[in-house]
């Protein structure tokens, strides 16, 4: 599963088609993502277990040797926490296992900051259903960075390098359905078989849905409003029937649960589009 990765510095992502100032857009979520997050710790400010994990978390990796695991400046608050993998022969991940209840969607994310190498995020488990054979579950996200790659900058141009900027926290979100007989996930974020160095911070997991209340402030009348979650895929909502108003509010039950989200505006003066952060 691949998702579009948005750095949150870059909140006006497209011109606007003539001079204007910029909307004032607000997003609130119902719950809060930290009134239904089931991660113990998600946000790496309780300190460091005897196993060298983050408190409530656990290292998996068959290599401990090749990998250091520690915290760093945070994103938000005190702490967020660092994986630095020295070679590509293994990969190596922080692990929490949550209990799951059948045919339920799910949310998963973390606030990632990737120097170089290949982010992965996996929910896994064991689906036993009551009138079938076990089968593994497995769903997976990732995204990859060159920007370590050893042989730069003497042979390769730092300009040619792909992957997000290397001081940026982007949001990494996915989502799945819990098959009957699954009865836990184990979430999984780390290095997947790459020389790797990367950051996590205000990682979540718990249910998907919530009502997300949307306002717009604009100085020219609004014609039309998208919002969008931040992975592949049309939008979430739309409303082609805004009305011309310049104070908009609409409150939009059975959303994806997210910390942002992309919100386009289409007004008299132009279209514009802005990655917004939720609850703030």
């Amino acid at each position: 599963m691949r998702h579009i990765c948005i750095a949150p510095t870059a909140l006006l992502l497209c011109a606007v088609a003539f001079a204007q100032q910029p909307a004032r857009i607000a997003i609130a979520t119902d719950p809060l993502p930290s009134a239904v997050n089931m991660l113990i710790n998600p946000g790496f400010e309780q300190g460091v277990g005897e196993d060298g994990a983050p408190v409530g978390w656990h290292i998996n990796t068959a290599s401990p040797e090749d990998f250091i695991f520690e915290p760093t400046d945070a994103r938000a608050g005190e702490a967020s926490w660092r994986l630095n993998a020295t070679s590509p022969a293994m990969s190596g991940y922080l692990q929490q296992n949550v209990a799951v209840e059948d045919d339920v969607r799910y949310r998963a994310w973390t606030w990632l900051r990737l120097r170089g190498g290949r982010y992965m995020m996996l929910l896994r488990g064991l689906v036993e259903p009551p009138d079938a054979a076990a089968y593994r579950f497995d769903e997976r996200t990732d995204i990859v960075s060159t920007k370590n790659h050893w042989l730069a900058p003497l042979y390769l141009n730092p300009e040619h390098l792909q992957g997000p900027p290397a001081d940026e926290w982007i949001f990494m979100p996915m989502t799945i359905t819990a098959p009957a007989g699954l009865g836990s996930v184990q979430v999984w974020m780390g290095s997947y078989f790459t020389a790797s160095e990367m950051h996590f911070d205000d990682t979540f997991f718990g249910p998907a849905n919530c009502t997300v209340t949307l306002t717009i402030e604009s100085d020219s009348p609004i014609r039309d409003v998208r919002l969008r979650d931040l992975t592949l895929g049309p939008p979430i909502f739309r409303d082609k029937a805004a009305g011309g108003v310049t104070s908009y509010e609409r409150a939009i039950p059975d959303m994806l649960i997210a910390d942002a989200y992309q919100v386009t505006v289409v007004t008299d003066a132009g279209e514009q589009t802005q990655l917004v952060l939720a609850n703030q």
